[in-house]
């Protein structure tokens, strides 16, 4: 029942943070992105009794969400160059304030205690995948650049460069969803969840960041978002975790012999 309120309260609470955002859309033009997301993700850690009983889930949440946002206003595109020019400098000022005092929170509390310190060391990667999705998800980010680059250095035809970039860019964005679900699985686990628990939050949680991705990729005049795309994320996250709790050995029960046994 608690988990079922508090699942309903984020759910109600991210639905309200994108109506209200995206209702000054044409002054903030997708903005609300990068809030939905961190929102979303904030549902997901809400039902995992593990971490939220640790204290960190708020200055996690708030990193992932803080960081990804300030990112995605710095990159360069039509849409975030006009994010420059209506939010005031200060405004800025006060998100990596608040960005910095998230991430100091989520440190100090979780990497100085024994409990917390592999669980909050496997999910900083997390953090700084959203931080580099914000820029990089952009223009700044398009195969052209790669493709240009090839022709240049490589001397190679325009399509065989397009061929390899396109390969070699589904090939790291299966790889490099599959490291951030391999991180959020093990932080989980390191948190004290179980197995299935831990790699349904790695899969939610990397489909928040994929969904985010693509939909981000769409307001960049040279990337197109895809579905198919995120299919693909997610084939990746699966892999290394479905790998990961392989390997993962269950802890010995000690026999009924070796129990009845005085000591």
């Amino acid at each position: 029942m608690k988990l079922a309120l508090r699942f309903g309260g984020f759910a109600i609470g991210a639905a309200g943070t994108a109506a209200f955002i995206a209702f000054y859309d044409s002054i903030f033009p997708w903005y609300w992105l990068p809030i939905l997301m961190g929102c979303v993700i904030s549902a997901v850690v809400a039902i995992q009794p593990w971490f939220v009983n640790t204290r960190l889930s708020g200055p996690f949440c708030l990193a992932i969400t803080l960081g990804t946002s300030l990112t995605y206003s710095l990159s360069a595109t039509p849409i975030t160059a006009r994010i420059a020019t209506t939010i005031p400098q200060y405004a800025r000022i006060g998100e990596l304030v608040l960005f910095i005092l998230s991430i100091f929170l989520f440190v100090t509390r979780g990497l100085f205690q024994r409990k917390t310190a592999k669980m909050t060391a496997w999910l900083l990667i997390p953090i700084a995948a959203g931080c580099t999705l914000g820029y990089v998800s952009g223009g700044i980010g398009g195969g052209d650049h790669m493709v240009a680059w090839a022709i240049a250095n490589l001397h190679m035809s325009r399509e065989t460069a397009e061929e390899i970039v396109h390969y070699l860019r589904k090939t790291i964005h299966f790889t490099a969803y599959g490291f951030v679900g391999l991180s959020f699985f093990h932080g989980a686990l390191a948190g004290g969840a179980q197995k299935a628990r831990s790699a349904l939050f790695a899969l939610l949680c990397v489909l928040c960041l994929a969904s985010f991705d693509e939909l981000r990729q769409t307001t960049a005049p040279n990337r197109t978002g895809s579905v198919w795309d995120v299919a693909l994320d997610m084939s990746g996250a699966t892999t290394f975790t479905l790998i990961a709790s392989a390997m993962v050995r269950k802890p010995r029960t000690p026999s009924r012999a070796s129990a009845a046994k005085p000591r």
